[in-house]
């Protein structure tokens, strides 16, 4: 494939998320959100609320322990997306739910010195640490997607995402790095609500760049 960007043609601001989300909750799940970040301290009722959030789980799946190469499994083992490392060059993700033959490439991630990602109708071409880019005091990345501002925070080797802007955050989605002995490199669980707000194949690229190994900025 040549160096050329694919999705030139596509605009942004125009495509609306692929509707591709046919994944069922797996129930209530209770996660240990890290206080710091919020911009308000979270209120007995609020982390009771986080703890009744409708969460489903994705499992990146590799036979050669790397999510550059790894399917992404959904509820009874339901293939979702396809992540095809080609070379050096660049990552594929391809949806695997949509498309009239099942299977539509709809991101790319160009690995340069400073990467580039691209995500149809929903990131539009951009350096990996300008869509992800650090704050001030380097505690959290930032990222918008759909029209929509959320932050990346780090901790005990996991991945949160929250909404930014409202006090308190909401938990929106969280990023999880497998031992790989199963074939499972990675987990993202994520609530029912955004993957109606179309931030499942966000997520997946996040997670490809978090767990890649690479550098980002």
């Amino acid at each position: 494939m040549s160096g050329e960007n694919p999705f030139a043609q596509w605009d942004s601001a125009n495509l609306g998320p692929t509707s591709i989300y046919g994944a069922l909750p797996s129930g209530p799940s209770n996660y240990g959100l890290p206080m710091g970040f919020l911009s308000a301290p979270m209120t007995d009722q609020a982390v009771g609320a986080a703890s009744q959030m409708q969460i489903t789980t994705f499992h990146f799946l590799s036979a050669t322990h790397t999510v550059l190469n790894s399917t992404i499994a959904g509820p009874q083992g339901q293939k979702y997306f396809t992540i095809a490392t080609h070379g050096v060059g660049h990552t594929m993700i391809i949806n695997e739910q949509a498309g009239s033959t099942r299977g539509e490439a709809v991101g790319r991630i160009e690995w340069q010195k400073s990467p580039c990602v691209s995500l149809m109708g929903a990131v539009a071409r951009q350096t990996a640490g300008q869509w992800l880019h650090w704050s001030g005091d380097r505690k959290y990345r930032t990222m918008t997607a759909r029209g929509k501002e959320y932050s990346w925070v780090f901790n005990t080797g996991m991945f949160f995402l929250y909404t930014a802007g409202n006090s308190p955050s909401e938990f929106v989605a969280r990023i999880v790095k497998g031992q790989g002995g199963d074939g499972g490199v990675v987990s993202l669980d994520i609530t029912t609500k955004a993957v109606q707000s179309g931030l499942l194949d966000v997520c997946v690229l996040a997670a490809v760049l978090f767990v890649s190994g690479r550098n980002l900025d």
